[in-house]
């Protein structure tokens, strides 16, 4: 173990005093979901970006949608989803839906299944409880007016994150669970996404950010204890002593509505968790929201067989050598090394995406990934070729190995994405 952690170490500083480090200004592209800083325009002329790439830019920040000339059904998709429709007065109004995240891809992949479901849920209640918090008035005459206010507001705050967590892919698992404590006074041991579990439903004992509203407040509407842990004597009345009237008992009310939406929000969360957690290949998942993830896996691939060009730049063996320097393969047919990065970019480019919008779940399964195999076995075998010992001494260093299993890894990612929603072809049906 000592002799070959030493080969390596060896090989390294030879490595490193044999071939300059190279270095260039990287400037990656924005993510998707980010959008320009508040108080910025775009340039119409400089910066070399033209006219075409703004609106393209601005269709695809209003829709959601990365934009694709190829892909009609995906743009009226988006349309669809961006925008809403009413009559008024014999007269049709629009109003635009503002989306936190990226309905379409350039997969036609969005928010489906399970987080579609609770986005939906998530955003519905919010929309009713701000409006019902904003309504809220403390009925306890000494309640502090500062912590009424911050109450309020943290409450608000607070339900907003679970939301926004939501439009997500995927959502922090860690984050949720921490907002729902936080809220809620849940345990974290319940937040297990077990079929069994069960969460405090009753507005008069919840704890977290709601229950101390509630005690500050006074709108409880039956008293369940003094304090965190002395109970009321049996003699005790445990009527609410502030509610005097409808309007103070619909006050009440309003918090129990809020209440029951949040500890209902978090049973569907408990009850769906298990698709979020990150067990890549162990676990089913919904065709929309995967595809986002492949779609970024697609992009993050290009990028890899960039820096594996950009690694072999380093080491001196640049794009005319590359594209005469032959590989030779046990068991594929011997390529030229710039064709085998150009095999790989052009598939996760073009090719692997289109066979996904063609053929959905049965593409997946009975048409890239065979096709990923094929790749990922020959990337394996790039990386130690039968005529390595023919090839530059650049090719054989560790940088150029270790880029190229890097984009091995990668290539393996994109295989077991695409495992967890694939399908076979249905067998045929024997007439008779």
């Amino acid at each position: 173990m000592a002799k070959h952690t030493f080969k390596a170490v060896e090989q390294s500083t030879i490595d490193l005093t044999a071939y300059p480090i190279l270095t260039e200004e990287v400037a990656y592209p924005s993510s998707p979901g980010s959008r320009p800083g508040s108080g910025t325009l775009p340039s119409l002329g400089g910066g070399g970006q033209g006219l075409g790439q703004v609106v393209a830019r601005a269709v695809s920040d209003v829709l959601g949608w990365k934009t694709n000339a190829a892909d009609p059904k995906g743009f009226l998709g988006a349309l669809t989803q961006a925008f809403t429709l009413t009559e008024v007065e014999g007269r049709i109004e629009s109003a635009w839906n503002p989306r936190t995240y990226t309905v379409q891809t350039d997969l036609a992949g969005g928010i489906t299944g399970a987080q579609a479901s609770l986005y939906t849920r998530a955003r519905e209640a919010q929309d009713q409880c701000l409006a019902l918090l904003d309504g809220l008035y403390p009925l306890d005459p000494d309640a502090d007016p500062e912590y009424v206010k911050a109450l309020r507001e943290m409450a608000k705050s607070q339900i907003a994150e679970i939301v926004k967590q939501f439009a997500v892919v995927p959502p922090s698992v860690l984050r949720v669970n921490t907002y729902f404590k936080i809220l809620l006074g849940v345990d974290y041991a319940q937040l297990t996404f077990q079929e069994d579990a069960r969460v405090e439903a009753n507005p008069d004992r919840i704890t977290g950010t709601l229950g101390r509203l509630r005690d500050v407040y006074g709108i409880y509407f039956e008293k369940r204890h003094k304090g965190p842990t002395e109970l009321l004597d049996h003699r005790e009345s445990r009527n609410n002593p502030f509610s005097n009237s409808v309007e103070d008992e619909q006050d009440i009310t309003n918090f129990r509505v809020i209440s029951d939406y949040m500890t209902s929000l978090l049973q569907s969360w408990i009850a769906n968790g298990k698709f979020f957690l990150l067990t890549l290949g162990r676990a089913p998942a919904f065709l929309g929201t995967q595809l986002i993830l492949m779609s970024r896996q697609f992009n993050v691939i290009v990028e890899t067989v960039n820096e594996v060009r950009f690694t072999l730049d380093s080491v001196f063996i640049g794009p005319n050598e590359r594209q005469q320097l032959l590989l030779e393969f046990s068991t594929f047919p011997s390529m030229y090394l710039e064709d085998v990065l150009r095999e790989i970019e052009d598939f996760v480019s073009d090719e692997g995406p289109r066979l996904i919008r063609d053929g959905g779940r049965i593409a997946v399964s009975n048409n890239l990934q065979p096709v990923v195999g094929t790749l990922i076995g020959m990337i394996k075998e790039a990386r130690d070729p039968a005529n390595l010992g023919r090839l530059p001494d650049g090719y054989k260093t560790p940088r150029v190995r270790n880029s190229l299993q890097d984009l091995h890894a990668q290539l393996r990612q994109l295989e077991v994405l695409a495992g967890q929603v694939g399908m076979p072809i249905p067998p045929v049906r024997e007439i008779g």
